[in-house]
């Protein structure tokens, strides 16, 4: 029972918190008769029979964006869902096909003040002070840009202008690669080394991502207004100032969509004509955040910990 309040405990903390901020909590679809368009994420497909006994493909949401930002569009209000999502090819001790996130949309900030809104949070979960596997860290955050972080940890400049010179700058980190891997690859295997070396000392918000690594987020000036939060090494959040140009959200899926050769659901650029003129969102992977609070390995113990209790 202990281990089951615990949980309970941290879920109440957490919608407490949005609440007391004025965030009214939503419900939305989990299967959907389109998927979401991001890159690297895959979702996953389902057969459904309906009534008649015929049959039709629907996706589990890989995140709820999409139905939230159709709600975003008619109620214009600050919102937040806590819910299961869903994303193929993904294991092991931080990754799993299925997993407990946490999304929710700001109204007229940017993602800057979801960064603050963010450290509020994680104070309010952990007090003054994280400990996770006998490491000690402040709750106070630290902010670094991607490009100062790729020199500080991995002596790397952020050059994307050609794959041509950032094979160069992964020959001097040596990072290793492939020369057939495309620039999105290569950026990737310099990320994950990047990853590694991420919220060892305070938790460490990294921001300014180039455009083409932005997902749904604001350029300007070729960097894009997103940041992710990291502890331990483990990513726990992804938050940007969100597009609201019906023509660019379509240039960017379209793009994933071509990849994946997977359908676009038109409504959802259709919405972005009324969506607010400024918004920003964050999704957080509420299982991972547990496993930190908790001194967890993985966040399968989540769940075994507490079903092999019961059958003790």
């Amino acid at each position: 029972m202990e281990e089951l309040k615990k949980v309970e405990e941290f879920l109440n903390t957490v919608r407490n918190f949005y609440k007391a901020k004025g965030y009214t909590e939503v419900i939305t679809p989990y299967l959907l008769p389109y998927p979401n368009l991001d890159e690297n994420i895959e979702p996953v497909p389902c057969k459904v029979q309906d009534i008649s006994g015929n049959f039709r493909r629907f996706f589990l949401h890989t995140s709820p964006e999409y139905s939230m930002k159709k709600l975003l569009a008619s109620y214009r209000c600050d919102i937040f869902q806590i819910c299961h999502v869903f994303r193929n090819f993904e294991g092991g001790k931080l990754h799993d096909v299925e997993f407990l996130m946490l999304e929710y949309y700001k109204v007229g900030k940017d993602y800057t003040y979801l960064m603050n809104e963010l450290e509020d949070l994680i104070k309010t979960l952990f007090g003054r002070e994280i400990i996770y596997r006998g490491q000690r860290i402040k709750t106070d955050f630290e902010r670094i840009s991607l490009e100062e972080a790729f020199k500080r940890f991995l002596n790397l400049n952020l050059r994307l202008e050609s794959k041509e010179a950032f094979e160069k700058e992964l020959k001097k980190a040596n990072i290793p690669f492939e020369p057939y891997e495309d620039l999105q690859t290569l950026f990737f295997r310099a990320y994950i080394e990047l990853e590694k070396y991420l919220g060892f000392e305070r938790p460490t918000v990294i921001y300014g991502y180039p455009e083409g690594f932005g997902a749904l987020a604001k350029c300007k000036n070729g960097i894009c207004e997103r940041f992710e939060l990291y502890m331990f090494g483990i990513e726990l959040a992804n938050g940007y100032t969100e597009i609201n140009d019906p023509s660019e959200v379509e240039r960017r899926i379209s793009l994933t969509a071509r990849r994946l050769n997977l359908p676009i659901d038109r409504s959802f650029i259709e919405i972005h004509k009324n969506l607010p003129k400024l918004y920003s969102g964050v999704s957080i992977g509420l299982d991972r955040l547990m496993a930190i609070k908790f001194g967890l390995n993985s966040i399968w113990e989540l769940y075994y910990r507490q079903i092999k209790r019961k059958l003790e």
